[in-house]
């Protein structure tokens, strides 16, 4: 359900975007996924789900027309098909057209990159990319190993600096690439029933969510920030969909690449109303993001801190605790197993280090040593001195170090599940931090700046969520509740005790944030 604030309009009303501009540079991109055009037919030729509509719309979607949709929206980068591997006569009928395609975009301020998949030859995409002036490639798909590298020294070779971007299926690796611009593949924004998935639960069980809210955040690698692309395709194309796989993106500073379906596409390609609502209401939460450029300056707030070890044995465990703590409303911020240090674990009050492959003597005498100051430290068996009289059915030891503790799980790893569980348990609402309440399907992202906190909260479920009290460490004198839908509302503030402030959302459509000064 969207808010009624939010008044549709026709995309021809918001006027044509500027001829002569310049491409704007790679951190600008706002990108969509514009496939297209003979070679992009050939690629699909064995999909059966599409209808002849949207092969007409495909193979004609290079027509200056289409350049129309981009008007009154943020998108400034096209994402167009480019390299399948297919014969050297269809590739180069399909490069043609794509630098042509790509000049009349340039005269609009519009960035183009050609999409690579795997079959194409590094030699002819790297040629084919400077005879059609592309912005930029990127590689959807798996790779033979160096393929990436082969395209760069070939585009380096014709004097071309256009960078090459991977879709990363592997986040380690994503990690470890220290690029300025990540692309990586993400999950559908949604909410499940879990009796829905087979699971069985009770009537108060939580739904299943699927985020990539913890995957933008733990890709940021550093303060500063830097452009991060999930791409993905939402579940049914439907308006909810669309516009939460763009705040899904954006609430940690990253960018959706935006994916019509078939169905949208082959409708905007005949401009009907419906299609053109949709797609000014995906710009509307596009601009929204762009409009709050700002709030990717805030960083990440949290007392937890999670210890991201990149010799860890089990990378997929390892991004589910971050993802499952997450998804339970607790504020953490990432530590990288390389910056360990006692300045650095002096501003956290609780450190999990579950799957920590092989600590160092330093790191265990860094651990005990912020227990023994009053911390708390979530370890896996690696930690050791688990006493004997432990009963079995336990699933963790708590072992008093000084004046704090270790938690000790027993399995190795611990089950991301229950270690996400029990740290709601093992910590004190101040040492959260954060509590949200009437929240089933929400997840909460905080940040801060200075004297300021941004909680930004997300509804996955279909229906808006209302009344969501917010409960955040610290006395704030003023909040300030943004959407995309509507203009911004001052929200009642009042001081709980323990230095903690309350405000509440009347009602949550799907994406908001509260500004705290």
């Amino acid at each position: 359900m969207q808010s009624r604030c939010l008044t549709i309009l026709p995309v021809w009303l918001f006027g044509s975007a500027s001829i002569g501009m310049c491409a704007p540079n790679p951190s600008q991109w706002v990108p969509a996924r514009w496939d297209g055009g003979p070679l992009e037919l050939a690629r699909r030729a064995k999909d059966k789900t599409l209808s002849a509509e949207a092969r007409e719309a495909i193979a004609k979607w290079y027509q200056p027309a289409t350049l129309d949709l981009l008007n009154g929206t943020p998108i400034n980068a096209l994402l167009i098909t480019f390299s399948i591997g297919a014969s050297s006569e269809a590739e180069a009928k399909q490069q043609q057209l794509a630098g042509k395609y790509a000049r009349m975009a340039r005269e609009r301020g519009v960035a183009v990159l050609g999409v690579v998949y795997p079959g194409a030859d590094s030699l002819a995409v790297a040629r084919g990319a400077v005879e059609s002036r592309l912005d930029g490639l990127v590689l959807d798909g798996e790779f033979p190993a160096g393929f990436a590298a082969k395209v760069e020294s070939a585009l380096r070779a014709r004097n071309s600096s256009v960078p090459v971007i991977p879709i990363w299926r592997d986040t380690a690796s994503a990690r470890a690439a220290h690029l300025s611009l990540l692309a990586v593949e993400g999950v559908r924004p949604s909410a499940r029933n879990l009796s829905d998935m087979g699971i069985r639960a009770g009537p108060s069980a939580e739904p299943w969510i699927e985020s990539n809210i913890w995957l933008v955040k733990s890709l940021r690698g550093g303060p500063e920030w830097r452009p991060i692309w999930i791409n993905q395709q939402p579940n049914s194309g439907l308006l909810g969909d669309y516009v939460r796989c763009v705040a899904d993106a954006a609430v940690a500073g990253g960018r959706w690449i935006v994916a019509p379906d078939d169905d949208l596409r082959s409708r905007l390609f005949r401009r009907e109303a419906g299609a053109l609502g949709t797609w000014r209401n995906i710009a509307t939460h596009l601009k929204f993001a762009e409009d709050h450029a700002g709030w990717r300056s805030f960083l990440p707030y949290g007392n937890v801190g999670i210890i991201v070890d990149a010799a860890s044995q089990d990378p997929e465990v390892s991004n589910e605790y971050l993802n499952l703590v997450a998804r339970r409303q607790v504020p953490y911020r990432l530590i990288a197993r390389s910056a360990l240090s006692q300045e650095l674990l002096a501003s956290f009050q609780a450190v999990l280090a579950p799957d920590l492959a092989a600590p160092t003597g330093t790191e265990r005498l860094l651990l005990s040593d912020f227990a023994d100051k009053g911390g708390l430290v979530v370890a896996g068996p690696w930690w050791g001195n688990v006493p004997k009289n432990v009963p079995t059915v336990e699933p963790f030891a708590e072992i008093r170090i000084g004046k704090g503790r270790a938690v000790v799980y027993k399995d190795n790893p611990p089950e991301p599940e229950a270690v996400s569980k029990d740290l709601v348990e093992l910590l004190e609402p101040d040492v959260l931090g954060l509590s949200v309440f009437n929240v089933p399907s929400v997840i909460s992202y905080v940040s801060t700046r200075e004297k300021q906190a941004l909680i930004q909260v997300l509804n996955y479920a279909t229906l808006p969520s209302n009344r969501v009290t917010i409960r955040f460490n610290g006395n704030f004198n003023a909040a300030r509740f943004y959407t995309p839908e509507c203009a911004p509302i001052n929200l009642p503030v009042h001081a709980t005790g323990n230095n903690r402030t309350e405000l509440l959302i009347p009602q949550l459509a799907t994406w908001g944030a509260v500004l705290l000064e």
